[in-house]
């Protein structure tokens, strides 16, 4: 999982966001009225399995008022492969598909105004979090009305994610060498323990995210977890093995 697209298909460093918004990590009205999920996996998992999910309800999608249920949170199918090149834009075309089919079936409940009463909530990590955000100008060119989707990103680049598009949540550690390229220094030691961070996601206490500190650009917010200190860290890390194979 640590060879990952982000750096790169996200278009290089992080962007300086403006704007803090309440002092809590968790916006608990955000998923609110929305009771389905797509679940994406990192580089490594193309079908999350059932602790994956599991874990990203508890910690993530829970917390922020999602309403739905084990039934209608379900794994999305994405290669998630360490070939790029390949695997992101397929990626990108499995997602765009999937959502534009939900939409076409009327699963988001939106009216003719573009009022959605059941948005379609989309977890992504890592790779998948990169294919989310080259797929939503798609998705938008596709007349998939902002108010139809949620999306909530671990571990992304906000200089590639779009914050005029969706609502999004972006959930980084601070000082994850993905996400924050060059956040935790350039030596080997900050760049190895910038690549751990990047994986500890799934096995983050619920304390830890909601100590984030939360910055507004759009409609994008991008909530600054903590750095971990090394205990932090490697308790994370074992934490999150079961759900991240």
């Amino acid at each position: 999982m640590n060879q990952v697209v982000l750096g790169a298909a996200l278009c290089g460093a992080a962007v300086a966001l403006a704007g803090a918004a309440n002092a809590d990590g968790y916006d608990s009205d955000f998923l609110s009225g929305s009771t389905d999920a797509l679940v994406l996996g990192p580089t490594g998992i193309p079908t999350p399995d059932a602790a994956y999910i599991s874990d990203a309800e508890n910690l993530y999608l829970d917390p922020d008022g999602y309403d739905g249920t084990t039934a209608t949170t379900l794994p999305l199918t994405t290669p998630e492969t360490e070939d790029f090149t390949t695997s992101v834009p397929q990626g990108e075309q499995d997602l765009i598909n999937a959502v534009v089919a939900d939409y076409d079936a009327g699963d988001m409940d939106c009216n003719t105004a573009g009022v959605c009463s059941d948005p379609l909530t989309i977890f992504t990590y890592s790779q998948s979090s990169a294919v989310a955000s080259l797929a939503e100008p798609q998705l938008a060119d596709d007349n998939i009305p902002s108010d139809a989707l949620r999306f909530v990103m671990l571990g992304a680049n906000p200089a590639g994610v779009p914050d005029n598009l969706y609502p999004t949540e972006v959930y980084n550690i601070n000082g994850d060498f993905y996400a924050q390229p060059g956040s935790d220094g350039t030596t080997l030691q900050g760049e190895l323990f910038g690549m751990e961070l990047h994986d500890a996601y799934m096995g983050l206490t619920p304390a830890e995210i909601d100590a984030a500190s939360p910055v507004v650009e759009g409609m994008t917010t991008v909530n600054d977890i903590p750095t971990l200190t090394t205990l932090e860290l490697t308790t994370a890390l074992l934490a999150a093995v079961p759900a991240t194979g």
